[in-house]
């Protein structure tokens, strides 16, 4: 029997049964636009939008604004515009703002004369998240401010004879130290996931292997018929069927993990940088190449509920103590931190990095020998079920 001929036995089965196919596609997307739909919402949640309001219009509190800028330096996801008085509280009420700053009339002359900066904080309310974050914002702006105004009122009052331009330039320069926070010294931040967007990388990686599973399990519908009716049991006919099984399942799973993973780059809010397309396709290539290899070992070498006990483990191996259900950082003391290095886990974290912080973790020796390991394991079951 010809191998074009296997190749179009399970083409004509796939088409008789695209319903099947249609509803497994429907389902894969269902779900990565569900954890998208989620990732989007809880984006936009996460968004402090604050005003400004100015009574004052004195040069120190245009200095203020202008270093202050549109808040980006304060904290992530924070957002800091200009308004009028009725403006702000127009949008407050209708919770289109967190809440809102008012630089009070005279404010600057009160400093001068008694030492403090009368600032106003108006929120929505006074229990919420966002209230209580506000406010410790505010608590922490406000006592750089004061460092600031502090250091300019102390050059005042030690150089008399500094004109008004003098001033102004030490204050601008304190404030802009001041309130941005990395301005007074190199630091390296501690760079966190967001978790919506954690389950959508990892979600995304767990539909690849859903589908991956659920077609090769379709495909194996057709097989004991096509080798009692078509094949009648020529040699190595079930290992020819198998592998083009493995072919057709590669190819469509391959189908789904480009177009996933062009619609996951696209929504995510994460800036996702060209050049770290290489490094995506060689980990996702290799993602559904084990996968696939392992499911052709399984069903080459056991059947039954063997079978079906081997593609749990790997179920788990893949979905649960990769990462892509709880991160692996809980699993690092279990087993001596087998679970850690083991080559799905390694692709679960390189992609979390590479999609949400364009940063590429190095590549350990067990991510090649386990491929290769898989493919000897592999090429020698075939050759041995070819002999016997």
């Amino acid at each position: 029997m010809k191998t074009i001929q296997l190749f179009r036995i399970y083409h004509s089965f796939l088409l008789k049964k695209w319903h099947l196919f249609f509803y497994l596609i429907l389902m894969m997307c269902a779900f990565l636009t569900a954890l998208l739909v989620v990732q989007y919402v809880n984006q936009d949640d996460a968004k402090f939008r604050i005003g400004i309001v100015d009574h004052d219009n004195s040069a120190e509190t245009q200095l203020i604004l202008n270093s202050m800028g549109n808040g980006t330096h304060l904290g992530k996801d924070i957002r800091i515009q200009r308004y009028n008085q009725n403006q702000a509280q127009k949008l407050l009420k209708a919770q289109k703002l967190e809440g809102y700053y008012v630089f009070e009339k005279g404010m600057t002359k009160t400093f001068y004369k008694h030492g403090n900066l009368p600032i106003a904080v108006y929120t929505y309310d006074q229990t919420s998240t966002k209230s209580l974050v506000i406010n410790q914002l505010t608590d922490s702006v406000y006592s750089r401010l004061m460092l600031s105004m502090g250091g300019g009122l102390t050059y005042t009052t030690l150089s008399p004879e500094a004109n008004k331009d003098d001033k102004l330039q030490l204050l601008t320069d304190l404030l802009f130290t001041g309130l941005n926070r990395t301005g007074g010294f190199d630091y390296q931040p501690i760079q966190i996931f967001d978790t919506s967007s954690y389950y959508v990388v990892t979600g995304y990686l767990a539909s690849i292997f859903i589908f991956a599973l659920s077609l090769f399990s379709i495909l194996k519908m057709n097989q004991a018929k096509a080798l009692k009716s078509r094949l009648h049991m020529y040699h190595f006919s079930f290992e020819k069927l198998t592998l083009i099984r493995s072919l057709f399942t590669l190819f469509y799973t391959g189908v789904w993990t480009l177009l996933g993973c062009l619609c996951m780059i696209q929504i995510l809010p994460n800036t996702f940088e060209p050049y770290n397309w290489p490094t995506v396709v060689i980990q996702l290539v290799y993602y559904i190449l084990m996968i696939t290899g392992w499911l052709t070992i399984i069903d080459l070498i056991c059947f039954r509920w063997f079978n079906i006990v081997l593609k749990i483990m790997l179920a788990l191996m893949v979905i649960l103590f990769s990462g892509q259900i709880i991160p692996t950082i809980y699993f690092k003391h279990l087993l001596n931190g087998m679970f850690n290095v083991q080559p799905f886990s390694f692709v679960t974290n390189q992609m979390l990095e590479i999609i949400l912080n364009n940063y590429i973790l190095d590549t350990p020796i067990t991510f090649y020998m386990s491929f290769v390991i898989t493919a000897i394991i592999l090429l020698v079951i075939i050759v041995w079920r070819y002999r016997r």
